[in-house]
């Protein structure tokens, strides 16, 4: 089944119509709508605030979050995609949870957001961005920790710090390594929009797409990462993150040791053997555990000489 979904968009009215799933919804949320398609292994959260560009509620974040987890635990989910329901992806922190409150209620807040932050970059699924319309603060972040981003002809990225009196400094960290170190300053210190066509310069957005595109685009490149084999999506994510604080001798170690460990799971070796078989191999993921299930085989020799005549298998 494909993804293809209506944008909600303003009504005479005022108002906004609600939004339609396409999929499976798995658990009931009020600020966001999860969805998930096991025969493709994907999964949509949809954040669903159309009314205040989807502002960061607390809500929001913390039932984004148990979406997430939920997402982490299902073997059948091999990728996610993050969107908005309405025209702009997200408009950053909402001023009305936490404008005029007390210290602690400040700190409670602003300490959401990375906790969200965190949990997206833990995730072992990758995460695909959709961003449309208004990419802004947090919102920023939120693009930023995504794997990879897609973003309409119309997204228009800001970090407004200086503008709105308080710096934008937790965007910053959500967002500076997927940007470049002087675009990352021009966004922090400028406080202006910036082109999706500027993001993807900088290294924040993969590929620009016109609009009537822009949701067909996102659903293929979730749905091709979420067609390979489960395991090596999920650990090719952990490696990645893992690797951004370790100098190359440690990891080419931790790279070493994990495609030695990945080769000889069940799907490692279904891989290996439809290669050779000229075959389209089939994954079992996670519930294919190792190579040799429960049959415990003597260890192989391991020689190998140089030369015709020498060498053996």
């Amino acid at each position: 089944m494909d993804f293809k979904p209506t944008v909600v968009k303003q009504q005479s009215s005022g108002t906004y119509p609600p939004y339609t799933p396409t999929f499976v919804v798995p658990r009931e949320y009020n600020d966001i709508v999860l969805e998930w398609d096991t025969e493709t292994h994907v999964a949509v959260i949809t954040l669903n605030r159309p009314a205040v560009q989807n502002a960061l509620s607390p809500t929001l974040m913390e039932e984004t979050i148990d979406a997430l987890r939920l997402i982490e635990d299902n073997d059948d989910i091999n990728c996610a995609m993050l969107r908005p329901a309405g025209e702009h992806f997200c408009t950053g922190g909402d001023f009305n949870a936490f404008t005029n409150k007390d210290l602690m209620t400040q700190r409670w807040y602003f300490e959401l957001p990375p906790k969200l932050l965190q949990v997206m970059t833990g995730s072992t699924v990758p995460i695909v961005g959709l961003v449309r319309g208004n990419c802004c603060a947090f919102g920023v972040a939120l693009a930023g920790s995504c794997d990879i981003v897609l973003a309409s002809e119309s997204a228009s990225f800001f970090l407004p710090g200086g503008g709105v009196g308080f710096g934008c400094f937790t965007p910053t960290v959500g967002a500076y390594k997927s940007v470049l170190r002087k675009r990352m300053f021009e966004l922090l210190l400028t406080s202006r929009p910036h082109s999706a066509d500027w993001a993807h310069d900088a290294g924040l957005v993969n590929y620009v797409h016109p609009e009537e595109e822009i949701e067909q685009k996102t659903w293929e490149m979730t749905k091709l990462i979420a067609s390979n084999a489960p395991l090596v999506v999920r650990w090719e994510k952990q490696f990645f993150y893992q690797i951004q604080d370790l100098d190359e001798r440690h990891a080419f170690r931790y790279g070493t040791e994990l495609i030695t460990m990945q080769s000889l799971t069940r799907d490692g070796n279904e891989g290996q053997n439809a290669f050779l078989q000229k075959r389209k191999p089939v994954w079992e993921g996670r519930k294919g555990g190792g190579a040799r299930g429960d049959v415990h085989s003597p260890e192989e020799e391991h020689v190998w000489k140089v030369g015709k005549e020498g060498r053996r298998k």
